[in-house]
């Protein structure tokens, strides 16, 4: 990823006249998730920084763990080394590295350059005898890195807390401490806690860090300096109580507990398929209740992502059509009527991995956004021959891993909502917000973006949506597992410079039987539909998928510089059905 190729994630800081200038001051042994952090940083053009490494030293260590908490470590250490890589000594990435960044052999001459460079704020992960020489060259001062962020063998034990008490997501936030028992909290999020293991929780949390200092240092930029110039402070994990009394043995306990529910979870089920609902109105959002409800599952292939079109009177489907045979999914499409469903067949196919289709309606033309995170991109299509023929009309972000976008018009602004995964961490974490005049764009990153910063709720789980005079917003529950369950929240405020939400409900997977999650939703035409993983119940009922011989495989995109106009599914003539003038998608 080139800065010059990714779309900017974050609105330049109002009244910032130049890049905010960060040094970050470090021993040779410079922790992975810093090194990510400065290559985060650098795709950034309202930021600046420069690396200097200075002389052989070893960073402080975390002291006074518990002999049990020890013991645990060490053992989950040598049962998963590759799970420490976020704490261990980066080597140095050319790639990652500025044209500015220095080894020095001394602090006088590490002094000297952080004295040239000017720095708004000083990042120091090294020894605290460096703090005080370098904070005075810095308008913010100088932030040295707790032990408890680098220390590779004891760091982040605050996070301890939330596998002991079972919860199914772990906050992890930044905090300044200025040594006097004041704390100002900068940046923070949720990640999914790893009940099978503490460090996968621990390089979950670490593989966060880069974006939340980033988020920390965005939120200083348009702010003046500190009255009290060239300060020194702590950055830290937001402190919980670590615990003590017996730790080790309830944290091994707990891991082998949720390693055996992992396997027994891996020999369920694994297929999706959609559920049918269709009544005079949809359920409450603020109550949701699912009744009369049947199942629909594709004949090559799991099913899942619905999207829900009320066409002129044509009650549409389009879904992830997974192939079992390649492991990658591409878009097709199914007609309900008379009691059943028609299979429309692929209506869209890339050489990767397609998904979350959201088709909607906008100056009388047909669009469709998908996820196509394998490619690092976010595109609007158009279609030439509704539904079965489509063309890549542009792209709309670049240069990032994003998932289950969605366009949403509002007041006369666009909104593209979607999921964004910075510096390999979790796609279902963090969810960005930009706004445009038209869904063609230019789109520009939200001043409040990223909007929510939580597993339990960020990713979002279909478009948005109105219900009795409310702005509703589906988002996914990927705290307990993917998709566990669909999370309504409802929009407060959603304007160009501002975006607020609360939430209303969790619609548990348990609501359709014995099933093991729930991640979409769709509502149009009188029909609701959603996604379910797992054995449908039994004795459910069924639609009945009239196939009709549909050919698969031969739908392909074309890129819109390629010169190909579109793509086609093969779609019996029988089944497409008479041309209509199309209507605008409800709820779009």
């Amino acid at each position: 990823m080139s800065g010059a190729s990714a779309s900017a994630l974050y609105a330049t800081p109002a009244g910032l006249e130049r890049p905010l200038r960060v040094v970050l001051a470090a021993s040779s042994d410079l922790p992975g998730w810093l090194d990510a952090f400065a290559a985060v940083a650098r795709q950034h053009a309202w930021v600046e920084v420069t690396v200097l490494e200075g002389p052989e030293t070893r960073l402080p260590t975390v002291r006074d763990v518990a002999s049990g908490l020890r013991l645990f470590l060490a053992w989950e250490r040598l049962l998963r080394p590759d799970a420490n890589a976020s704490l261990m000594p980066a080597t140095p990435s050319r790639a990652a590295r500025g044209a500015g960044d220095e080894r020095l052999s001394s602090l006088s001459l590490l002094e000297a350059r952080v004295e040239h460079l000017q720095p708004d704020v000083v990042l120091l992960a090294g020894p605290q005898a460096w703090a005080a020489s370098l904070a005075r060259h810095a308008p913010w001062g100088c932030w040295q890195i707790d032990a408890g962020l680098t220390d590779p063998r004891h760091a982040g034990l605050s996070l301890l807390a939330p596998l002991l008490r079972g919860e199914a997501s772990t906050h992890v936030g930044l905090t300044l401490d200025d040594g006097s028992g004041s704390s100002v909290p900068l940046a923070h999020s949720r990640v999914k806690t790893r009940a099978t293991a503490f460090l996968l929780t621990r390089d979950d949390a670490y593989r966060k860090l880069p974006p939340l200092l980033l988020r920390s240092l965005h939120g200083i930029a348009s702010r003046q300096p500190p009255a009290k110039r060239g300060a020194v402070r702590t950055l830290r994990l937001q402190p919980e109580a670590v615990p003590v009394r017996a730790a080790g043995l309830r944290l091994l306990a707990s891991t082998l507990r949720a390693q055996v529910a992992s396997v027994v979870s891996r020999l369920k089920s694994q297929d999706w398929s959609l559920v049918v609902r269709e009544a005079r109105s949809p359920m409450d959002p603020g109550s949701p209740v699912l009744d009369a409800y049947r199942i629909l599952q594709g004949s090559r292939g799991w099913w899942a992502d619905p999207c829900m079109v009320d066409a002129g009177g044509r009650k549409l489907v389009f879904v992830e059509e997974m192939d079992p045979a390649t492991g990658l999914a591409r878009i097709a499409c199914a007609e309900l009527a008379d009691g059943g469903a028609r299979d429309l067949g692929i209506v869209l196919q890339e050489p990767g991995h397609l998904s979350f289709p959201q088709v909607f309606n906008w100056q009388g033309q047909w669009q469709l956004m998908v996820e196509s995170g394998y490619d690092r991109r976010v595109s609007l299509y158009r279609a030439v021959d509704f539904p079965r023929e489509w063309t890549r009309v542009r792209d709309l972000l670049t240069g990032w891993a994003c998932v289950d976008p969605v366009l949403h018009e509002h007041e006369g602004r666009w909104y593209l909502f979607v999921n964004v995964a910075e510096s390999g961490n979790s796609t279902s974490e963090d969810l960005f917000l930009f706004v445009a005049a038209s869904p063609e764009g230019p789109f520009t990153p939200h001043p409040a973006s990223p909007i929510v910063c939580d597993v339990g709720r960020a990713r979002m789980a279909g478009r948005i949506f109105t219900h009795r005079g409310r702005l509703i917003r589906p988002g996914q529950d990927c705290g307990p597992c993917y998709g566990s369950a669909i999370v309504f929240n409802e929009i407060l405020e959603l304007g160009p410079d501002t975006y607020r939400e609360r939430v209303l409900s969790r619609f548990a997977a348990s609501q359709v039987g014995a099933v093991d999650a729930c991640h979409s939703y769709s509502s149009d035409g009188g029909i609701e539909v959603l996604d379910i993983l797992g054995r449908p119940p039994a004795g459910a009922d069924r639609l009945e998928l009239l196939d009709g011989g549909c050919a698969r495989g031969a739908a392909r995109a074309a890129a819109p510089e390629s010169g190909a106009s579109a793509v086609r599914g093969a779609i019996p003539e029988r089944f497409a059905g008479a041309a209509r003038s199309p209507a605008k998608a409800a709820g779009e």
